[in-house]
């Protein structure tokens, strides 16, 4: 096993802290990685060379011979998989510091074996991340080479798949982010999003198109919708940040997750101007919006808000947009605003006090919805 550098000086600093005393992490050939004092790393170490040599399980150096570059202390191999990939040490009077050398010797093997993990589990994360892009955007991808290279991975393109599209609107992004400044930014939250993940039965998680991308196995509408709500929320908890996305059609398979994808993006876009999340069937209604002119959507959003106040409208507006993206359902919109659901039943009736048209009328609900829509366009 190759000891990466970054890694032994980590276990060099771990041990020290916990030790006091100076360390040496020396590889296989016996050449010191890292080190306490920085002036020997690079250098080569007798002793470590010895022990690698004959096989030795401890070697105790007794008296400093700085001409076979050695000190004083205790050296003891490091066993990965049944092989000896390189050596620890410790300086110091042998009769102090060889009692620690057991205990040295297994966290440094732990610490080894954690940091092999995480590096197999980011060349993996690196592997799907090429894999995903491959499925959606490649024009030479092949279905057959598709599932072969996704069983490798872990990954069931055979199966139905929803797709989710995040788009962060964080403070910093105010006077604009450069695009790999973006990138880094959303692989940042891409890691917050994992450990929620966990618990999904295959879902993937990947940095696309500087936006965030999340496909899940075909699940139910709300089962998925609240999952999506509570990451939204923690998202934006955790980073000061608004978080609007889009989800696709169930059911893709194949090839078919590249509709998949335009859908989650088409959704995403639509959900920019009210926030939340905005499933590809409840975004009809926009394509709708977009092709009306803008003189007749103004004189019809005139029609239904024109008498209410700035202040109210706004509130208004929200209280439509929320009451059709969680289907009507009150309990659920109380929810989203952090309020009683008699206040959601109030602003409610509110709005139909205010504009003339309810919700709970088919005819004026459409027209309702489309006056939603015309402020997202407006204010895009």
């Amino acid at each position: 096993m190759f000891i990466a550098e970054e890694t032994a000086r980590a276990i060099v600093s771990e041990m020290k802290s916990v030790t006091g005393r100076d360390i040496n992490l020396m590889n296989g050939s016996g050449t010191i990685l890292a080190s306490t004092d920085p002036h020997r790393v690079g250098q080569r170490h007798a002793g470590a060379e010895q022990l690698l040599r004959t096989g030795q399980d401890k070697l105790v150096v007794r008296q400093d011979d700085s001409s076979a570059g050695t000190r004083r202390g205790v050296n003891l191999p490091i066993h990965m998989d049944g092989q000896t990939v390189g050596v620890i040490g410790i300086t110091g009077p042998p009769e102090q510091v060889e009692p620690l050398g057991s205990v040295i010797k297994r966290m440094t093997e732990i610490l080894l074996r954690e940091a092999r993990r995480q590096e197999q589990e980011t060349l993996l994360e690196g592997a799907r991340q090429c894999f995903i892009e491959t499925w959606l955007f490649s024009d030479h991808a092949d279905q057959g080479d598709l599932e072969l290279r996704g069983r490798l991975l872990g990954i069931d393109t055979t199966q139905a798949w929803t797709v989710v599209i995040l788009e962060v609107d964080a403070p910093e992004e105010a006077a604009g982010t450069p695009e790999d400044l973006r990138e880094m930014r959303n692989a940042r939250y891409l890691k917050h999003i994992q450990p929620y993940l966990r618990g999904e039965d295959g879902a993937l998680c990947a940095v696309v198109n500087q936006r965030i991308l999340l496909m899940y196995h075909s699940r139910g509408r709300h089962a998925l919708l609240a999952a999506l709500d509570r990451l939204r929320s923690e998202l934006e908890s955790a980073f000061s940040a608004r978080i609007c996305g889009g989800v696709s059609a169930q059911g893709r398979r194949g090839l078919e997750v590249r509709r998949g994808y335009q859908e989650a993006r088409t959704a995403c876009l639509a959900a920019r101007s009210g926030g939340g999340i905005l499933f590809y069937n409840q975004v009809s209604l926009e394509f709708l919006a977009r092709s009306i002119p803008a003189a007749i959507r103004r004189d019809l959003f005139r029609q239904v808000f024109g008498s209410c106040p700035e202040r109210e409208r706004q509130e208004l507006l929200e209280t439509v947009r929320l009451y059709f993206q969680y289907d009507g359902q009150v309990d659920r919109m109380a929810q989203a605003l952090y309020v009683h659901k008699n206040t959601c039943h109030y602003r409610l009736q509110k709005l139909k006090e205010k504009t003339g048209y309810s919700v709970h009328n088919p005819r004026e609900s459409v027209l309702l919805c489309l006056c939603s829509l015309f402020a997202g366009l407006e204010e895009s």
